[in-house]
């Protein structure tokens, strides 16, 4: 049980090794205001960069906060190709890293993605802007732009998979145990069964949140490094406590077997 414990942790600790080799190419090191003082729509550039895409899929990031914002304001990227084909991406999105500007929000991150699909340009012109369609200030920081296969583990649509699976994974594991301890409790068999897999899910879980914490430190997304966190968050919180509870409920009906056998 230990041994399979060790491999499998082991294992988990090596997804960072394996994935993280990307770099991301800065755009904006500081911070860029833009402030409409008028009821009327306003765009403004706010960064140009000739970007050299080592796949089809790349992505540009940095950090938002805005303040006032009447309407719904987003950000713009302008994707311009050596023989001046262009296409854009703009964060319209009703959550998530891609979620449109509204009202006022303190710094979060925030997401452009672009696909090349077929094309291979040897290079590609990003035009960063910022659209709103009335008062309000807008603020952006730290934009990076990077290429998907090179710095992400997974897309967003992959990422929403695996959070899906792990949280029914853990709900069934958390009921066979549930059910186990139920049966086998009261009669003062299975303790060892019980304790290896609540040990189990533990070590699992801190497992996870090393590489949540690997990943977030290594500048992956959100949508890379949240299921790692959530998961080994619940693993951990959950199954610890449950660990001392069975440990005592088992004391408690070996405590009452010996004063049994005493009388």
């Amino acid at each position: 049980m230990r041994n399979s414990i060790f491999v499998i942790v082991l294992s988990l600790l090596a997804v960072p090794l394996v994935f993280a080799d990307g770099k991301a190419q800065p755009i904006l090191d500081g911070i860029v205001t833009v402030e409409n003082d008028k009821s009327l729509w306003l765009s403004k550039t706010v960064a140009t960069v000739e970007h050299r895409p080592e796949s089809s899929i790349y992505v540009v990031r940095g950090r938002v906060q805005y303040r006032d914002v009447e309407g719904i304001a987003y950000l713009e990227m302008w994707n311009i190709l050596p023989d001046g084909n262009r296409f854009f991406s703009r964060t319209l999105g009703e959550y998530g890293t891609m979620q449109s500007i509204r009202g006022t929000c303190g710094w979060r991150e925030f997401e452009l993605p672009a696909n090349l699909m077929h094309l291979k340009p040897e290079s590609v012109t990003l035009e960063i802007n910022v659209v709103m369609p009335g008062k309000g200030t807008i603020e952006l920081s730290g934009l990076t732009v990077s290429d998907v296969q090179t710095s992400e583990w997974f897309n967003s649509r992959t990422g929403g998979i695996i959070g899906g699976l792990a949280g029914t994974a853990i709900g069934l594991y958390g009921a066979l145990i549930g059910c186990l301890g139920a049966f086998l409790g009261p009669r003062g068999k299975g303790r060892r069964l019980l304790t290896g897999m609540l040990v189990f899910a533990v070590v699992v879980g801190l497992a996870l949140l090393l590489i949540g914490i690997s990943a977030l430190v290594l500048g992956q997304s959100f949508h890379v490094w949240y299921p790692f966190v959530l998961c080994g968050g619940i693993l951990v919180t959950v199954f610890l406590p449950l660990f001392f509870v069975i440990k005592k409920a088992y004391e408690q009906v070996e405590r009452r077997r010996m004063q049994a056998l005493d009388l």
